[in-house]
C-alpha cells in the first residue's frame, strides 16, 4: 500500500512510516494506550488516528494492537483474580485498565430511558412551591419502615 505521503498532496508532508505498523503492534502489546504509542514515536495522538484514516495498513494494525493491550490488561486481571494482588489498588488498576481498552465488554451498563425522568415542567411546578423535586435524592426523606405486626 502506498504511504500516506502521496495521499496528501497538500500541506507539510507527513511522517508516517510504514514502519510505525509493526512498532504499533509491538508497543501496544504490552498494553499501552494509542495516547502512550504517539508519544513513544513522537508525534500527536491525532496525528495516529489520522494515520489510521489515510492507510489501511496502519488502521489494520493499531486496530490489531489495541485487541493486544486489551488482552494485555485481562491478563493482568485474570491474574489478579486467580493469585490475588500483590499490591494494595492492584486490582483496581487493572479493571480500569481493562474498562478503558474494551469499553463495549467491560463497560457499567446504564440503560436510563426518558421514562425514568422526571418531567421538566412538573420539576419546575415542585421547586415553584418550594418543594424538593422527585429527582432530588438528596432531599428526599426516607422511607418510613412498615411495622411489623405483634406476634
Amino acid at each position: 500500500m502506498a504511504k500516506a505521503k502521496e495521499k496528501n498532496p497538500m500541506g507539510r508532508p507527513t511522517l508516517y512510516d510504514p514502519k510505525y505498523c509493526q512498532i504499533a503492534i509491538d508497543f501496544l502489546k504490552d498494553g499501552y494506550s494509542v495516547t502512550a504509542l504517539a508519544g513513544h514515536i513522537g508525534v500527536a495522538r491525532s496525528t495516529v488516528f489520522r494515520w489510521a484514516e489515510l492507510d489501511e495498513e496502519f488502521s489494520d494494525a493499531l486496530t490489531s494492537g489495541q485487541a493486544l493491550a486489551a488482552l494485555w490488561w485481562e491478563n493482568r486481571l485474570r491474574d489478579i483474580a486467580q493469585n490475588g494482588a500483590d499490591k494494595k489498588g492492584a486490582a483496581s488498576v487493572a479493571i480500569f485498565g481493562v474498562k478503558n481498552r474494551s469499553r463495549e465488554e467491560w463497560k457499567d451498563h446504564h440503560n436510563l430511558t426518558i421514562d425514568d425522568m422526571p418531567s421538566p415542567f412538573d420539576a419546575f411546578i415542585q421547586l415553584a412551591r418550594g418543594d424538593a423535586p422527585d429527582w432530588d435524592v438528596a432531599t428526599k426523606p426516607d422511607p418510613k419502615p412498615e411495622e411489623e405486626p405483634d406476634a
